[in-house]
Formats: C-alpha cells, sequence, structure tokens
C-alpha cells in the first residue's frame, strides 16, 4: 500500500508541473503574440497613417483659382496603401477635394458625423484620417482590411491588470489540483483491490479482486494468474512430498540389505579361514557399502533441509568446543590419511556461545574436513575460528582451509546460485548439506577466490562473561579444564 500512496503522490505532483507548465507556455505563447501584434500594427497602421498619409497631404496643392489637386506622388501613395477612395474636408464640414469616390459620399458632414466614420466606418469602409494644412483628409481602405473594435478600461482597471491576472492563474492552479485529486482518489481507489490483491499475492495466499472499475482488465489478468499459481503450487507439493516420500521409502528399503551386506563382509573381513585375498575383497565390499550407507543418508538429509523437513535441536553450545569436537572425531576414525590436520581458535571465540543444533553444525564441519581429504591427499588442512564484530552484531567464523588444488569453480558457482560455466551441474551433494544446514541457522557459506577456504558465518546468541564453576559443563570442564 506504500508503493499505492507513492503513485498518488507522485501523480499529484505530476499533474501540478503539468499544470505549471502548460500556464508558463501560454504566458510565452500570449506575449509573443502580443509582441508579433504590436509590430504587426507598427508596420501597417502607423506606416500608413504617418507616412503614406504624410506623402498624400504632401501631394495635395492648391491653384490660383483655389482649386485642389493631388499629385503623381499623392497617387501612388493611395495606391501602395490600397485606398480605395480619399476626400478632403474643409473645417466646417465641407468636401472640397476627392478621388475615387464611391456613389453615398456626401458633400457636407457634420461634427457629429465625422467623428462617427474617424471612430468607426464610412459606407462599411474603414477610413482613417489626417489632419493637415488643407483640411482633414478622409482614406478609406476595403471593406475586408481592417476590423475596428472600441475597447475601454478604466485607470483602475489597468492598475489593477496584474491582480486579475494574478487570480485567474490561481483559479486555474486550484481547479487543476482539485481536478487532479478527485482523478488521482479515483485512480487510487481502483488500484488499491490489485495492490492488496499483489500483496496477498506476494505471501502465497490466493485471491480474488474485484472485477470492476478502472483496473477491472488489470483485476481480470490478475484472477488468472492467481489461479495459474494456485495450480503450480499444487503441483509442486504434489510432487515435492512424492519426492521426499520416495526418497524416505528407498532409503528405508536399502537400510535393511545393505546392513546385512556390511555385517557379511565384517565376518567375511575377520574370518581366518579365509585367504588374505578374500579377506581383502570383504574388506573393499564393506567400505564401498559404507560410503553407499553415507549418500543415501545425505540424500535424506539434504531433501528434509531442502524442504525444511528436518527439525532443528536446538540448544546452547560453544562454537570453539564444536570446533575441536569435529576435529577429534576426524583424528579418532582414522579418515585424515596422510593429511596434517591443525587448528587455529581465536581467543576471542572462546566465551562465545550460540544457538542451534550441534549434531548438524557438526556433521557440516566434518564434511568440509572430509572433502578436503578426499581431494587432496597428503594436504595440510587447517580448522580455524573466529569471532567477528560487525554493526548489526557479531558473527562466528567456523571455516576449513587446505593447501590442495581448491573448490572447482563450477562447484562454487552452483552452490552461491550462479549459472556454471559447464552445462553439467557437478556432483556436490556433501557441500550442499553444508550450505543448508548453514542457511537453516540463518548464516551463508563463502569461498575464497581460489577455492582453498570456506567459511561459515553464523549468527552468535551470546558470549560467556564469567564462568561459575559450579555450573559447568561436562564439555567445558573437558576443554577447559577444572581451573579456568
Amino acid at each position: 500500500m506504500k508503493s499505492l500512496f507513492r503513485i498518488y503522490r507522485r501523480y499529484i505532483f505530476s499533474a501540478l508541473w503539468i499544470a505549471g507548465m502548460v500556464i508558463c507556455v501560454n504566458l510565452i505563447v500570449f506575449l509573443s503574440v502580443q509582441t508579433v501584434i504590436r509590430s504587426w500594427y507598427e508596420e501597417s497602421g502607423s506606416s500608413v497613417l504617418r507616412s503614406q498619409l504624410n506623402r498624400v497631404a504632401a501631394a495635395l496643392s492648391t491653384d490660383e483659382e483655389g482649386q485642389i489637386s493631388l499629385g503623381a506622388d499623392g497617387e501612388a501613395a493611395l495606391t501602395e496603401a490600397e485606398a480605395q477612395f480619399a476626400f478632403l474636408l474643409s473645417d466646417d464640414g465641407t468636401r472640397i477635394w476627392g478621388w475615387n469616390l464611391p456613389e453615398g459620399i456626401q458633400e457636407h458632414y457634420t461634427v457629429g458625423e465625422v467623428a462617427s466614420f474617424s471612430r468607426w466606418y464610412l459606407l462599411d469602409y474603414p477610413v482613417r484620417v489626417w489632419n493637415c494644412e488643407q483640411g482633414l483628409l478622409v482614406v478609406a481602405n476595403s471593406r475586408e482590411s481592417v476590423a475596428k473594435y472600441s475597447v475601454e478600461y478604466s485607470r483602475s482597471t489597468v492598475q489593477n491588470l496584474p491582480f486579475f491576472v494574478l487570480a485567474v492563474l490561481g483559479a486555474n492552479l486550484l481547479l487543476i489540483l482539485v481536478l487532479a485529486v478527485l482523478s488521482g482518489y479515483r485512480l487510487y481507489e481502483g488500484l488499491r483491490p490489485i495492490a492488496c490483491g499483489l500483496d496477498r499475492l506476494v505471501d502465497g495466499r490466493r485471491i480474488t479482486v474485484p472485477e470492476n472499475g478502472i483496473a477491472r482488465d488489470l483485476a481480470r489478468k490478475l484472477n488468472q494468474v492467481s489461479r495459474i499459481l494456485e495450480v503450480q503450487r499444487e503441483n509442486l507439493n504434489q510432487r515435492d512430498t512424492a519426492r521426499t516420500e520416495w526418497i524416505s521409502g528407498v532409503s528405508h528399503d536399502i537400510r535393511t540389505p545393505l546392513s546385512m551386506v556390511m555385517g557379511y563382509a565384517d565376518s567375511l573381513e575377520n574370518d581366518a579361514a579365509l585367504p588374505e585375498e578374500a579377506k581383502k575383497e570383504a574388506g573393499i565390499i564393506r567400505e564401498q557399502s559404507l560410503k553407499i550407507k553415507t549418500l543415501i543418508e545425505d540424500l535424506n538429509l539434504t531433501s528434509k533441509l531442502e524442504y525444511h523437513m528436518q527439525p532443528l535441536r536446538v540448544k546452547d553450545f560453544m562454537p570453539a568446543a564444536l570446533l575441536r569436537q569435529a576435529v577429534v572425531s576426524i583424528l579418532n576414525s582414522g579418515q585424515q590419511g596422510n593429511c596434517e590436520l591443525e587448528t587455529e581458535i581465536d581467543d576471542a571465540l572462546e566465551p562465545v556461545v550460540m544457538r542451534g543444533d550441534a549434531a548438524l553444525l557438526s556433521r557440516a564441519l566434518q564434511n568440509l574436513i572430509g572433502n578436503s581429504i578426499r581431494h587432496n591427499p597428503g594436504c595440510q588442512i587447517l580448522v580455524f575460528g573466529k569471532l567477528e564484530i560487525e554493526e548489526d552484531g557479531h558473527l562466528c567464523v567456523l571455516g576449513v582451509r587446505d593447501s590442495g588444488s581448491g573448490i572447482p569453480k563450477e562447484v562454487r558457482q552452483t552452490l552461491m546460485g550462479e549459472k556454471p560455466d559447464e552445462p553439467d551441474g557437478p556432483h556436490i551433494m556433501g557441500l550442499r548439506i553444508v550450505s543448508q544446514i548453514t542457511a537453516a541457522h540463518g548464516g551463508y557459506m563463502s569461498f575464497s577466490e581460489d577455492g582453498r577456504e570456506v567459511c561459515l558465518y553464523l549468527p552468535v546468541s551470546r558470549t560467556l562473561k564469567e564462568r561459575d564453576k559450579r555450573k559447568k559443563k561436562w564439555w567445558e570442564v573437558l576443554w577447559y579444564g577444572a581451573e579456568r
């Protein structure tokens, strides 16, 4: 829902931003049009009035008998101005000269008539007047050339014009804001069921979104996706259940005959009546049967860990002691072969207490050590533990480092969730169990660049500041001594 509110807020801000841009563009266009109109007016009106009419007035001349005539330059000026006709009035309103006069032009005009056609039209012709020495010069243009309008404003209106403009802009912005909020709320109401449905879908629940409103097509598609995911989830659950049950059943069915094979092989290996070659073959059968048993157990364990079916026997334990126990177990069983096995534990790790399944974590450490022994005969193996302090808490680091060839890149890529370079993935059962056990305890596994070091990062529960001798556990006395 937070994302939906964010979309709503961005919608409002976007609407305001667009409205502001539209108003600014309109103001720019309005001022540009005013500038162009003013330039047109200056080029057309002012030029005719002050230049062309001045030329016509200058071309008028009076002879000895008092007759007025127009020179060639005046006629050229009238032609350039596209004048339809022209005439000259004396001070008392009598027409004393005319040029190309149409019908309806009077011989005498009163002051009121002169004022009327000077402001408006004469016989529907737009006219311009020019006061010269001989009288009042009247020049008419074509009826379609000029449109006259009378616009008058009081002085207070002109002074308050900026405030009127600001009021109009404010009203427009307010109207846009109200419309944006209303339309945005309508969009929000239409998308809210979709957002709620997506939240439920993320949680893995089935949804049914009402298929109405402006988002009805999205709701219909979302309901279809929910039904498809529901079917897929049921199929996956059935497949996973069948797989787990099959692995568990096979493990149970193989365990009994495999135990018999191992028992008979052990009896044959210890039978004094058999020759040495037969005893050796019986020993090989026992060892290989033991490997098969271990693989079956690993397969069963990784299946349970993958589907969270392995219950963790959670209790408090000391990771330093756990690390030593894992190394001692390897040494006592003789699995190290000709490898050199060493331990290195920081003092800061000694008082650390973790909470989890100590048996599973011990199994993870033994898998890492056994992996180094099997793939790097005669190498030096260092099992180490340390405490790392981070901003969000302490981490216990349990690691295994060897001097061998290192874990292949394809194996590391597969364990880290990356696509390996080779199309056929490697066999990583043991290391996969280590990764699953670490993840079940809220930690993670990492590798060095050369693959020779594997580290398990696990969360720390608490740290023992003081040890009461009366409350010591048997494993504390065993590893730390009674005096410590």
